[in-house]
């Protein structure tokens, strides 16, 4: 899907905005506080259901205002024009709309268009903790089947109903029924997350590569997946846990445990890379996500540079950067700038500094807007 237009309503301090997009890079240009990062927040609250700056969606509404509402529309390759939208009040109800239609799953709209979000603290992808290389996985694995989710949320479930057993154990001193049944649900579910974890992690990597060999040649790193658990399978490692598990009251085993481990030269690449190494490998990290969704919905065409873009006819992702300057040398700057432009994706991106940009982004094909406390204009 391409987005033609962006309409937001008191989303921070904008109080109305109506930004029309282009089909490539869209920059947002202005001094801190004045309103750029709100516009990537509403469109990752619309798609996503979340905020990435705030827990509390009411703080993402205007002061004063009962609500907030923002809205895309655009053209789909499969589905033709669409329209998706979004109100949050101050007191938490959400109302989603598709087309006028009312949806209920967030996941139905998520699937619609994927959504990269590329912020300062990127770098934690390498050297954060492992729920953000586990995210990392599981939007891949979502965007590629769907029925992920299912899977996802099905464990999610049972493994919340067997650490409640666990604990009901723990007080009674005896297992019951209960307990047994969300093993085996949990033991079933988990081989097959991590499953569609280990499949997905094998198809991106030659993508990422790709993209790391064009921003960071100098950088050869290796990635397996660590699943959560040591033995030869999930329901043994449950069964042999058990009693250690009980006595915590969580389950201690299970891809909710999972790691991608990077390697750069046989070491953690978290131990032994620079802040702004640690920033190129997550771009990639990323980048490499948004070219194989591409080449997996579309034919692929040369670059005669070594990355192959998405045809109008595969999928695209829409990229949400904000401020990624910072950290990147002028060489890595420019590569990164320059890749994010040539994979044929649609850019949403903030930054003080446009020039940083067009170092790898020529200006006519790039669209400026400028934005100044909470008011948005297209520049000339």
């Amino acid at each position: 899907m391409i987005v033609e237009r962006l309409r937001l309503a008191n989303v921070r301090n904008i109080e109305s905005a109506t930004i029309e997009l282009g089909q490539g890079v869209n920059l947002l240009v202005g001094a801190n506080g004045a309103g750029k990062t709100a516009v990537l927040e509403a469109v990752h609250l619309l798609l996503r259901r979340r905020s990435f700056r705030t827990p509390r969606t009411r703080e993402v509404i205007r002061r004063g205002a009962p609500h907030m509402g923002v809205s895309l529309e655009g053209k789909d390759s499969a589905r033709g024009e669409l329209r998706v939208s979004t109100i949050h009040d101050a007191s938490g109800k959400v109302e989603l709309r598709r087309n006028g239609e009312r949806v209920h799953q967030a996941s139905a709209v998520a699937a619609l268009l994927p959504v990269q979000l590329m912020l300062p603290d990127l770098p934690d992808l390498v050297f954060g903790g492992p729920a953000g290389r586990r995210q990392w996985l599981d939007w891949g694995a979502f965007h590629v089947k769907q029925s992920y989710a299912d899977v996802q949320r099905d464990y999610g479930r049972a493994l919340r109903q067997r650490n409640a057993a666990l604990r009901a154990m723990a007080g009674q001193g005896a297992a019951d029924a209960a307990l047994e049944a969300w093993t085996d649900q949990v033991a079933e579910l988990g081989e097959a997350l991590s499953e569609g974890r280990r499949q997905y992690l094998g198809e991106v990597i030659t993508p990422v590569e790709e993209c790391l060999e064009r921003i960071a040649p100098e950088l050869k790193v290796s990635f397996a997946l660590q699943q959560g658990w040591n033995g030869e399978s999930l329901a043994s490692d449950l069964a042999a846990g058990l009693a250690r598990d009980v006595k915590s009251g969580v389950t201690r085993v299970g891809p909710h445990r999972a790691d991608v481990q990077v390697q750069f030269e046989g070491q953690a690449a978290s131990a032994v890379l620079s802040r702004g190494q640690g920033k190129v490998l997550a771009s990639a990290l990323r980048i490499g996500q948004a070219l194989d969704l591409g080449r997996r919905d579309g034919a692929a065409r040369g670059t005669g540079d070594g990355v192959a873009q998405p045809t109008p006819a595969g999928r695209q992702t829409l990229f949400l950067v904000d401020d990624m300057g910072a950290e990147l040398d002028e060489v890595h700057g420019e590569r990164f700038f320059e890749l994010l432009s040539d994979i044929g994706c649609q850019i949403l991106a903030t930054t003080v500094r446009p020039d940083s940009w067009f170092a790898g982004v020529s200006r006519g094909a790039a669209v400026m807007f400028h934005v100044e406390q909470g008011r948005i204009t297209k520049a000339e």
